[in-house]
């Protein structure tokens, strides 16, 4: 924003020109909001004046909004549209939402970290070489039981005929479970009956997390961080909650050096077609290039 780094200058200066002529557009997402916030009040207004003049008025929709819109288009054999992925909206000015939101990532944080400190601690002592002797099958079995636990809640559902949203508790803090969530969203915004939860439930026995983008990515990424990561921190997991929803709808998509080695160890961006890049000089200087080339199809 403040043009000292002569690339990012150019970089900048190519979306307002590929914006102006309807080349691109950048639509607003909820970790925006969340890591804006953090900076001083000014510096967080004019960041999100600027995006919020790329985005178009568009907004990337969350979870669980997003997943259980593709999983409702999965079961019932329905085409991708913009309007799957994003939203039109007109948000609260950052200033009028800057202190509250400040006050909930604090929340956030405390959270994550009361979740996270067990695990730090056994992985500060494990032996690094054992995992990565067997870190494919580590990822494959934590990702397994995500699926195993998913199904298991649905099948509870199906014989219950009634969902609860349970809470998760972190310390001194309470979250709504992810599943829970996503079973009152099918079932309320999506209207699934008996026979589209049993078609999900054959559909996870079958494929796993393999068709539902958002949770193939959640997983994948996670488990790949559980593994390979010495710690984690609350940034790994909004930029977890960032990948895994955005990744796999964008064209070009912007994160960490650690981050983007992630998601290429993977192949993530091949599986999306994305084009992913970091802040390194190398990229910068591609992404220069795609730019000054973009073209409409």
């Amino acid at each position: 924003m403040d043009g000292v780094n002569p690339l990012w200058k150019t970089i900048k200066e190519l979306l307002d020109i590929n914006h102006t002529e309807g080349l691109l557009y950048c639509p607003l997402s909820l970790e925006h909001v969340i890591e804006t916030v953090k900076k001083d009040l000014q510096g967080a207004i004019e960041h999100d004046s600027y995006f919020r003049k790329l985005s178009d008025g568009y907004l990337l929709k969350t979870d669980p909004f997003l997943t259980s819109q593709l999983i409702s288009s999965l079961i019932r054999n329905n085409k991708h549209t913009v309007n799957t992925f994003l939203r039109m909206g007109n948000p609260q000015k950052i200033e009028n939402i800057y202190h509250k939101i400040n006050e909930n990532s604090e929340i956030f944080d405390e959270a994550i970290t009361f979740k996270t400190s067990l695990v730090n601690e056994i992985r500060k002592a494990s032996n690094p070489r054992i995992r990565a002797h067997s870190s494919n099958v580590l990822m494959n079995a934590i990702k397994q039981i995500e699926i195993e636990n998913f199904k298991d809640r649905l099948k509870e559902y199906l014989d219950k005929q009634t969902i609860k949203i349970r809470p998760d508790t972190y310390g001194e803090h309470d979250f709504p479970h992810w599943i829970d969530q996503l079973l009152y969203q099918l079932t309320n915004k999506h209207s699934f009956k008996e026979k589209q939860f049993k078609q999900l439930l054959n559909e996870l026995e079958k494929n796993g997390f393999d068709r539902i983008p958002t949770l193939h990515t959640k997983f994948s990424l996670g488990a790949y961080i559980a593994v390979h990561s010495k710690q984690e921190n609350t940034g790994d997991h909004i930029d977890l909650m960032r990948i895994s929803n955005y990744l796999f709808s964008c064209d070009i998509f912007f994160t960490d050096k650690k981050r983007k080695h992630e998601i290429l160890d993977l192949g993530l961006d091949k599986r999306y077609n994305t084009k992913v890049f970091s802040g390194v000089k190398k990229d910068l200087i591609e992404v220069i290039d795609l730019l000054k080339t973009i073209k409409t199809t």
